[in-house]
């Protein structure tokens, strides 16, 4: 069964949202389970270029393989985590499944997966992105792998620029905007352009946990330093909250993009609505699908302000653990993060690949493979530091107080202080409930 794009950002902001906390039904018995020593079953979740893909490579690996047969269960994201959970439980689940690094830690930590640790030695993962491996690892043992990455940049619109009298946008990743140059830049296009925002964010539904961008540019961190008590009430965080209600007191946002509304930044931009956009990768296609003139748009950074930074968004790939096949798991694992077919999905799919060697060179990727070097470039600000922060267990309920504190401070006007303490709290009591 094949899912839309719209379908998927409608459930979760595409790709790296989290579902933790919103269990749903499950798969039917004859989809699941190992189903002899010669097959693996693959459950994923897919846009239909996604799962084409997917079927692809099963046929590849197929043929370098001979008498290997890899069966691909195709569900809908917004069953997926409810679905596996039921498997998991029940003793039935698929050899491998695909995993968003927010909802890994819950499965990694709670022994459902399989440790690849004898599969991936050190030569192995110095072939990642050090974030990236860093998100698939639990007590340092490897139980996924980093299928691929997807990040957010700055959409924006030419000719409402040039309206403004906005003749240049950073070109460099060093020279992105600062916090105060990008005020600037939306105050200009609120006095110069009627009837447009300035710009749009995607942190709609599971998407909250893309405001920690701002904190981490701020400074500051969810987080202590060892993942065991939240560290969000402080002066970075407190910079970070006031600035991003400003987005909403200022006019800067449409009022119908806060968190939990259903306007997503693709949507608006195509529309006209916006002259700006912050949006991921995996949009692109939505976008040239959208009808918008591609003349028309370009792509710039996140403004930046102690330091730069941006979300963790794609997919990893893992293999439970009371699979029949290991051996066989591992090894088409392996073969899924290779660089040529890394490459190859990266490619056709409109996502970032998590291997330095190939976000370092061109792909050529199925759309707009001129604005690519630009997410490419941003989502090497994302360190480990940021990524441990999602990648706990218990993330799925802490975005799900970033969802309600968020929309609290942006539209009902709750203080930054108690929005900060509030989501702390619930921080506090999910590390405590583990």
């Amino acid at each position: 069964m094949s899912v839309t794009r719209r379908a998927l950002i409608g459930a979760a902001v595409a790709g790296a949202g989290t579902v933790g906390f919103a269990r749903r039904s499950g798969f039917t018995p004859s989809n699941t389970g190992s189903a002899g020593a010669d097959t693996l079953t693959f459950a994923l979740w897919g846009t239909e270029a996604e799962t084409a893909s997917f079927r692809s490579l099963a046929r590849t690996y197929e043929r370098r393989n001979r008498g290997i047969r890899v069966q691909i269960k195709v569900e809908p994201y917004q069953q997926m985590y409810t679905n596996m959970d039921a498997l998991l439980a029940g003793g039935r689940a698929p050899d491998l499944f695909r995993c968003d690094y927010a909802n890994l830690g819950m499965y990694s930590a709670s022994d459902q997966l399989l440790d690849l640790s004898p599969w991936f030695g050190e030569t192995e993962r110095e072939a990642f992105l050090p974030a990236l491996w860093e998100a698939v690892c639990h007590d340092g043992r490897p139980y996924a792998v980093p299928h691929h990455t997807d990040t957010t940049a700055v959409l924006y619109r030419k000719d409402m620029f040039e309206r403004a009298g906005i003749t240049e946008v950073p070109a460099r990743l060093e020279d992105a905007w600062t916090w105060d140059e990008f005020g600037e830049i939306c105050a200009r296009l609120s006095k110069k352009l009627d009837h447009v925002y300035p710009f749009t964010y995607g942190w709609q539904q599971a998407g909250a946990f893309r405001w920690l961008t701002w904190l981490w540019e701020a400074g500051g961190h969810l987080l202590n330093r060892d993942l065991s008590a939240p560290a969000l009430e402080s002066a970075a965080g407190l910079r970070a909250m006031r600035f991003t209600q400003g987005f909403f007191r200022q006019g800067w946002v449409p009022p119908n993009s806060s968190v939990k509304t259903a306007s997503y930044p693709d949507s608006l931009f195509n529309a006209g609505t916006t002259a700006m956009a912050f949006a991921g990768d995996f949009l692109l296609p939505q976008i040239v699908a959208g009808g918008l003139d591609p003349a028309l748009y370009g792509v710039t950074y996140q403004p930046r302000d102690r330091i730069a930074a941006t979300d963790l968004g794609g997919n990893a790939v893992v293999a439970t653990r009371t699979t029949e096949n290991p051996e066989l798991a591992a090894d088409f694992l392996k073969f899924l993060v290779s660089e040529e077919i890394m490459r190859r999905y990266c490619e056709e799919t409109v996502v970032l690949p998590t291997r330095p060697a190939l976000l370092q060179s061109r792909l050529d990727y199925a759309e707009r493979p001129d604005l690519m070097p630009v997410f490419a470039d941003q989502a090497t600000t994302l360190t480990p530091a940021m990524t441990g922060e999602v990648a706990v267990p218990y993330f799925g309920r802490i975005n799900a107080a970033l969802q309600d504190e968020l929309e609290a401070a942006f539209v009902s006007g709750q203080s930054a202080e108690t929005t900060l303490h509030k989501i702390a709290e619930a921080t506090r009591a999910a590390i405590a409930a583990q």
